[in-house]
Order: structure tokens, then sequence, then C-alpha cells
């Protein structure tokens, strides 16, 4: 709700920013429109303004069009790099929360002392925070609610690749590759006191 709101005051400014910047144009154009044709024919007057304004709009197109073009690119560049990394730390960490007894501890060190960079260079604020988070707590935690966080990055992991999320529940990620996960969710929502 709270995000609702302040996406609503921030289109709201927006709103009032683009609408000064137009009263500003427009006022700009008739004070220059009034110097430029003082005592010029009106016919010839009107013919010259929408030249201009057929090349500015069209100048105008061409840079917000090449701009927007641009920034997608650079987009998908980055999200083309994100793949193989969020590949290799969900791959790697589906391997040592699967299988705790059978992870050299060692080895779980060096997959994040090598994981860690490259997360911090290509992933999103979510997905950097949701790590930061799984990696701090996760030595503290039992082993059911480190499942539990690992879900978390995950989820945050899909919303940085723009799946909504809005249909997956707690428990639903993990029961892809989870079988009780059911009764993991029960004693979780027991212990919580949510029925």
């Amino acid at each position: 709700m709270r995000a609702f709101i302040k996406g609503l005051g921030s289109l709201a400014v927006l709103a009032a920013l683009l609408f000064g910047a137009v009263e500003g144009v427009v006022f700009l154009a008739r004070y220059v429109g009034r110097q430029v044709f003082h005592g010029v024919n009106p016919t010839v007057a009107a013919a010259a303004v929408t030249a201009m304004a057929t090349v500015l709009v069209t100048v105008a197109t061409l840079v917000i069009g090449r701009y927007i073009e641009r920034r997608k690119s650079v987009e998908a560049e980055i999200r083309a790099s994100k793949i193989p990394v969020y590949t290799r730390l969900v791959s790697g960490l589906m391997r040592t929360v699967m299988n705790p007894d059978s992870s050299n501890a060692n080895e779980v060190a060096q997959f994040l002392q090598e994981i860690t960079p490259d997360l911090i260079a290509w992933a999103s604020d979510d997905v950097l925070l949701a790590w930061s988070k799984f990696k701090r707590e996760v030595q503290f935690l039992e082993a059911e609610d480190t499942i539990f966080r690992f879900e978390e990055l995950l989820s945050a992991i899909r919303r940085d690749f723009g799946h909504g999320g809005r249909q997956v529940k707690e428990g639903d990620l993990l029961a892809l590759f989870i079988n009780d996960i059911d009764d993991q969710l029960t004693r979780r929502r027991a212990q919580r006191g949510v029925l």
C-alpha cells in the first residue's frame, strides 16, 4: 500500500512538473513569436510556425526514440549478464541447501567468495539485499528457517527478471524441490500463531 501511495505522489509531482514545463514552453513560444513575427503577414507567420513545429516535433521524437532504444539495449545487456550469475547462485545454493551434510565447508566458503563479486556487479538492489540477509543469517538459522530464507532470495531473483510473483505464496517455490514442504509450512505457521 505504501508503494502505491508513494507511486501516486511521484506521479502527481511528475504531472505538475510536466504541466509547468509545457506552460513554460508555451510562454517562451509566445514571447519569441511576438518578437520574430512582429509586423509579418499572419498567413506567412502561421506557415513558418507550422514548419518550425513540424521540425521540432520530428527532432524531439527522434531524440526520445533513440534514448529509449539505447536504454532498452543497456537493460537487455545487463539482463543477459545477470542470467549466468543468478543461475550459478541458485544452482550452488540448491546443492548446499538440499544436501547440507555432504557439502564441504571449504567448498561452500569458496563458492560464496567467488559469487559475491558477481552479485555486487550485476544483482538488483532487492536481490543484493536478500543475498546479504541470507548470507549473514544462514549460519544462525535452523535448517527449516534456512530454506525459507532461500525462498526469499529466489523470489527476489524472480522479481528482478520481471515476474510479478503476486500469485506465488510462501512455500510455493520450495514445493518444487522439497516434498514435505506442506508439513513444514504447517509447523511454521503454528509457531507464528497463524493457521
